[in-house]
């Protein structure tokens, strides 16, 4: 099931809800708004730290294997 979609759908609950209850409350929809953005940027800061220690290992294997070469010769 798809995130947004489902996100989407909690939005639209919610103001069903407001409107047969006569009363809305913005504030709560802007919070789903900034909680949703939140786990966006956390997603894509999982997703670059995530490439950056691969990278470092690679890098890091790649030394090794130079070092070992040399104390071989």
């Amino acid at each position: 099931m798809n995130q947004k979609t489902t996100a989407e759908q909690i939005r639209e609950t919610i103001d069903k809800l407001f409107k047969d209850a006569g009363y809305t409350a913005p504030e709560l929809l802007d919070y789903i708004e900034n909680l949703e953005k939140e786990q966006e940027e956390t997603t894509q800061l999982i997703k670059k730290m995530k490439l950056d220690s691969v990278r470092k290992a690679s890098a890091a294997a790649g030394m090794n294997s130079r070092l070992k070469d040399a104390l071989r010769e």
